[in-house]
């Protein structure tokens, strides 16, 4: 099948979407699929014959935030799906957002070419009543899609209450085989992050908490933030306040190999998300047998129990700092966690089995309607 990913983000672009379509097309094209990429034209991504970035250069902020730039990407995106889709032979559009969706599925629909749309977490249901914004993106969805899906149990309710009662779930996966898994014994104890620099990740809870076990616990630990985004400086400016400079090291955006470095340097991973879809760093940080710190929201519930992570109440200090104390003093715990992790997304969310799931979904979309 001739398959046509649309998405915002794409490798070196970083972002847990980017890694995820990046990591799906690379099995299809393995299982003897054609597979062609349009996105969005930035840094670092270049145009081959199966990878096309249209319309202006974005930034990385600016890939997360609706602006003139980015709407000028969408127009490109649409231009470029009337003159291609029919040309390439595109059997099926595979979307991942519902922008770029919606800067596609007309095309997609006059040319007779089953769409489907993949929501990476949905955040209408975040959004305050009335919002505008929230209204946009629920209008989105209803634009004649062959079939919805998303990566976490949440989104996809909140899809269906918006009037889309056979939306599906189809989660994210890893490749497990990127990634080491040491013993968790290091001296000193380094906690980890790794995600966006916005409020959503709830990276000042995090230093907030960070704070409060320095000054509860004389054993010397680390707190490593990989990453960027619009917060950054304000939050190296609240670790400094806080007294944490020789704590908390920010890293920045991290290429590829020097992410996985510094998961295999870690000792444990904490998302103190304020709300989430299905965090591929979650995954990531279980393929490296690190033990998880997370907050119970979103699709994170979907992966985590009492068995395999410890979750906390969003945006709560205390919670957070009380279990980072616990697995740094327990190294037994953190050994148990992670390796119940490391087994799980080995065997269940392998990024073979959820191109298994997608053809499936594929092959509903395909399917002549009666």
């Amino acid at each position: 099948m001739r398959i046509l990913h649309v998405t915002k983000k794409f490798p070196p672009v970083v972002g847990g979407d980017a890694t995820a379509v990046s990591s799906l097309a690379q099995v299809q094209s393995r299982n003897g699929h054609d597979v062609h990429v349009l996105t969005y034209r930035a840094e670092g991504i270049q145009e081959t014959d199966h990878v096309h970035p249209v319309g202006p250069m974005q930034t990385l902020d600016g890939l997360d935030r609706i602006g003139a730039r980015r709407l000028r990407g969408m127009r490109a995106i649409r231009v470029w799906s009337r003159e291609h889709l029919a040309a390439l032979g595109i059997e099926l559009v595979h979307a991942h957002a519902v922008d770029v969706g919606s800067a596609v599925v007309r095309t997609a629909k006059r040319e007779r070419i089953p769409i489907l749309l993949t929501c990476h977490g949905v955040w209408f249901p975040y959004r305050p009543r009335g919002s505008l914004l929230g209204w946009v993106e629920r209008s989105l969805l209803h634009q004649g899609y062959d079939a919805i899906s998303s990566v976490d149990s949440a989104s996809v309710q909140a899809i269906r209450r918006a009037g889309i009662p056979r939306a599906s779930l189809v989660p994210n996966g890893v490749d497990a085989s990127e990634f080491h898994t040491p013993g968790l014994a290091q001296n000193p104890v380094r906690f980890l992050f790794v995600g966006r620099h916005v409020y959503q990740k709830g990276i000042d809870v995090l230093l907030e908490a960070t704070a409060l076990v320095r000054s509860r616990l004389p054993e010397p630990f680390v707190l490593e933030l990989a990453g960027d985004g619009p917060e950054r400086q304000a939050l190296e400016r609240r670790a400094h306040s806080l007294g944490l400079a020789d704590t908390v090291r920010f890293l920045g955006s991290l290429s590829r190999p020097d992410l996985i470095e510094a998961y295999g340097r870690a000792t444990v991973f904490v998302l103190p998300s304020r709300f989430e879809g299905f965090p591929l760093a979650l995954l990531e940080a279980w393929a490296a047998g690190l033990p998880v710190i997370a907050s119970k929201v979103g699709g994170i519930p979907d992966l985590c129990n009492e068995g395999n992570a410890i979750l906390v109440p969003a945006g709560q200090v205390e919670p957070l700092a009380d279990s980072m104390i616990s697995l740094l003093r327990d190294p037994i715990r953190r050994q148990t966690l992670g390796a119940a992790g490391c087994d799980l997304v080995r065997t269940q969310y392998t990024w073979d089995a959820i191109a298994s799931s997608y053809e499936r979904l594929y092959a509903e979309c395909v399917r002549p309607k009666t």
